[in-house]
């Protein structure tokens, strides 16, 4: 009796594991949004110290991205997919501002130095690449892995100026450069629907930088910044609209 009933439960177990991976995907195109936090040298404000300053810290903050995305399923399990999104990562504060306004006075060994600063970090991504995904009932668990366009549309743009001397000033303007970004993430959709999905998303994005150009520098003293890497994880929610046949 014991071995009749371990050969059901297996027998059973197989089946409903042999169902769920015949199980095919829908295609989809959904919107989705939510919070994105920078990490890594991008979301630092260490600057370093005399003769050793950083110049890769990028005081981003945690903010928000939004954006557009689908899948094209070309086999049951594996698509062909992409991202349109929109991510905006704050602007410098005073803190920052007199932070750098430090530094700089250290640097060029003047008695005070006058730090504005203005405009946002704001990004546009365009990505494709593969989706791998995999049913279950109403839920479908996806892994992807995606890689393209990264647009800046504008950084902070931050001017120096050494003491009262208004001739004096020099400034790291706001990039519109782009660049190559990748990113790869995990989800997982819920069928409200037979068409409309809840989807749930977790991805990390990276980029090696984008071009800062720096105006009427002289020469290299201080914090020095021509290139400044991207990275951030983004948390979202959305919804999903399914099409094309199983």
């Amino acid at each position: 009796m014991k071995i009749n009933f371990l050969t059901l439960a297996c027998t059973v177990m197989l089946l409903n594991t042999s169902t769920l991976w015949a199980q095919s995907n829908k295609s989809f195109i959904g919107i989705s949004g939510g919070i994105s936090t920078p990490i890594g040298n991008y979301s630092k404000t260490d600057l370093g110290g005399y003769g050793h300053w950083n110049n890769n810290t990028g005081f981003a903050k945690t903010g928000f991205n939004l954006g557009v995305e689908g899948a094209y399923y070309v086999l049951p399990k594996i698509g062909i997919g992409g991202v349109f999104n929109f991510s905006d990562h704050g602007k410098l504060n005073r803190s920052d501002a007199r932070q750098l306004g430090d530094s700089y006075t250290d640097a060029f060994a003047v008695d005070y130095t006058t730090v504005t600063t203005s405009k946002r970090y704001q990004t546009l991504n365009v990505l494709v690449g593969p989706y791998f995904s995999f049913p279950c009932h109403k839920f479908s668990f996806d892994v992807r892995l995606l890689g393209g366009w990264t647009k800046s549309i504008s950084t902070p743009e931050i001017s120096v100026q050494l003491e009262d001397d208004e001739s004096n000033v020099f400034t790291q303007k706001s990039s519109t450069a782009s660049a190559f970004g990748w990113q790869a993430g995990i989800g997982l959709r819920y069928a409200l629907t037979e068409k409309i999905s809840l989807s749930i998303r977790g991805d990390y994005f990276y980029s090696s930088g984008i071009k800062i150009d720096n105006e009427n520098r002289n020469n290299n003293a201080g914090r020095l910044v021509t290139n400044q890497t991207l990275s951030w994880i983004n948390g979202s929610v959305g919804l999903a609209y399914a099409f094309g046949k199983k």
